[in-house]
């Protein structure tokens, strides 16, 4: 029984570790990919500690990001709440949903991603999911869709997904089963 119960934990980090691997993966790929290459002045930045720190201090970041959101558990309303969000953004929490609040219709790419941790319950074995689910704005209630549904295979769930959204749709977030509201958390970034 303890054999079980360490191999349940080494899978639990490893699913964890996994699922921060992915998010740096899609971060650093989505970073590269909206670098616009500059002519450098000959002899580079390369030499001078000072112009690469300062390319990734906050401020040096700022701008790259359109719009960025993640959201944590409110415990006094059993609700999601802000915890990180971008100044002029145009993704912001309407009734437990990420609405994006552009008026204009062009269309952008989002990442949505989760880490939902489930409660251990040992006396029920109630199937447990977190899914994501898209509002569109154009034809409300009939074009909701699951994007994606992962059941809970361990403790830990991490999902990701890029969709495209237009001003005015909305994307939210389903659990099933008891989860640890202080260790589960979602968000999205625009990529494009």
């Amino acid at each position: 029984m303890e054999g079980q119960c360490r191999s349940s934990q080494k899978y639990l980090l490893l699913h964890v570790w996994c699922g921060l691997l992915t998010v740096a993966l899609v971060i650093m790929a989505a970073f590269i990919a909206s670098t616009k290459p500059k002519s450098e002045p000959p002899g580079g930045s390369q030499g001078n500690p000072a112009a690469v720190s300062a390319q990734f201090s906050p401020e040096g970041l700022a701008g790259k990001w359109s719009s960025y959101i993640e959201l944590e558990t409110d415990f006094s309303k059993d609700a999601w709440k802000e915890r990180v969000t971008c100044e002029s953004c145009s993704l912001c929490l309407h009734q437990d949903a990420v609405y994006v609040n552009s008026s204009s219709l062009e269309r952008s790419i989002f990442f949505f991603y989760a880490q939902v941790v489930f409660r251990k319950n040992l006396t029920h074995n109630l199937p447990s999911s977190v899914t994501l689910i898209r509002n569109a704005t154009k034809y409300p209630k009939k074009d909701e869709r699951v994007l994606v549904s992962v059941p809970a295979a361990g403790e830990s769930v991490w999902l990701g997904k890029m969709v495209i959204l237009t001003g005015g749709d909305s994307v939210r977030l389903s659990i099933t089963g008891e989860y640890l509201r202080g260790d589960s958390f979602w968000g999205a970034f625009q990529l494009h």
